[in-house]
């Protein structure tokens, strides 16, 4: 796989391009979670992943019941954690890191995955010897005695953005800057209180002071003062005068109020901005929230069921089911919309149940469609209206011969005899 590389490059900036390396100022990795908004986005995101049940359909959207698949996905997924507590620190990683990294440990004869073992990031790496036309990956466990090299698929990978199909991308890699705007104000805010608003001006009176006699007298003022909390006294002598400045409190209130990064951090991990307490006047909370799960959530969820899928099912499983994230409790059908579905013959009794959020029930009765007799096609209905306007204009009967015979009331004699 070929990689443009600009003029000049050098191997270590190469090696950040292709590896993400973090830079000083940027907030990837664990320490993201520092800065509240992107802990609660993160937490919103990976919550609503681990609680979603993953399940299986086919071609026809039906639901497939498969009891391994749903203890894998949904109940326990590795020796010692819960499946939701795997899906949240697999999407956690995913989102922080931009990767997600967990072995398939299969049966040795049937070859069916039985659980994952979960591996952080920093014990994972790609490895390719032709250029990544082919690549496995090498798991360093924690305690360091041995490496493991797996196959592709042999391992889940998750990543919800790649731009060689091969390392995933964090998203906060773009928000360097609005992370830092959003620190900046939170220290003038924390260095304005703490300094019990005395920050000004120290005149020496009768004295002419060197560059090097102003800066030991700036330091020793400081050093005079620390311990000293918000109105504590400031003690001088006679040769100091002391002016404190004066701050704009509106600038405070400015950072104070300022919502522009909390906005960005909500579109670059795709959640909406109300839940991060940004208010948005134009839409009402349930719009917002049914857009979320319609609209954002499947960038996450699809990446997950496309890459389990892949690396669960054999080519003839693949073309015959899917995986789907069950998000039904949500944005399931009310009964009464399911029922209105159901006597309007537009679906079954077990897809009215399906919709709902409830298990069909595999009766009989239950996979047949209602129809109602009051009701008939539309080239039915007017060919029936033809022929009783026929009816009504010659009022003739048929004869077992083929002969006409009018109305006893006509008085002229039938034809054809």
């Amino acid at each position: 796989m070929a990689f443009f590389q600009q003029l000049g490059a050098t191997k270590e900036s190469i090696q950040e391009l292709l590896y993400d390396t973090p830079s000083q100022n940027s907030y990837v990795g664990i320490k993201a979670l520092k800065n509240s908004d992107v802990l609660t986005a993160v937490s919103i995101i990976a919550g609503d992943i681990a609680r979603f049940p993953i399940i299986k359909k086919d071609s026809d959207g039906n639901i497939v019941q498969d009891e391994k698949l749903n203890y894998l996905m949904n109940v326990k997924s590795t020796e010692r954690t819960t499946a939701h507590m795997w899906k949240f620190a697999m999407a956690v990683n995913a989102i922080l890191c931009g990767n997600g990294y967990s072995r398939i440990l299969r049966d040795p004869v049937s070859k069916e995955p039985l659980e994952y073992e979960f591996y952080p990031p920093s014990a994972v790496s790609i490895e390719s010897d032709d250029n990544f036309e082919s690549y496995h990956y090498m798991f360093y466990p924690p305690n360091g005695n041995r490496q493991i090299k797996c196959e592709a698929e042999d391992v889940i990978h998750w990543k919800f953005f790649t731009t060689d199909t091969i390392y995933g991308r964090s998203p906060l890699l773009s928000l360097t800057d609005e992370i830092n705007l959003q620190d900046s104000g939170i220290a003038t805010l924390l260095k304005f209180f703490r300094d019990g608003f005395s920050s000004g001006i120290l005149k020496m009176q009768g004295a002419q002071l060197s560059p090097e006699a102003r800066k030991k007298t700036r330091t020793e003022f400081e050093k005079s003062r620390e311990g000293s909390t918000g109105g504590s006294p400031i003690v001088l002598d006679s040769t100091m005068e002391y002016t404190p400045l004066e701050v704009d409190t509106n600038v405070l209130g400015l950072i104070n109020s300022n919502n522009y990064s909390t906005a960005q951090i909500a579109k670059c991990l795709r959640v909406p901005a109300h839940k991060l307490a940004v208010t948005n006047p134009n839409q009402s909370i349930k719009q917002l929230n049914e857009d979320y799960i319609l609209n954002d959530l499947p960038y996450y969820f699809n990446a997950i069921t496309s890459e389990h899928q892949l690396k669960m099912f054999d080519d003839k499983e693949r073309r015959e089911f899917a995986l789907e994230f069950d998000t039904r409790s949500v944005t399931g059908m009310n009964p009464e919309e399911a029922l209105k579905l159901y006597n309007g013959g537009v679906i079954t009794g077990d897809q009215a149940l399906m919709y709902m959020g409830k298990s069909p029930t595999g009766d009989e009765d239950m996979q047949r469609r209602k129809s109602s007799l009051n009701y008939i096609w539309a080239d039915i209905a007017e060919k029936y209206q033809l022929e009783n306007k026929g009816e009504r204009k010659g009022g003739d009967d048929e004869n077992e011969d083929g002969t006409k015979t009018k109305d006893d009331n006509d008085s002229t004699t039938s034809i054809g005899g």
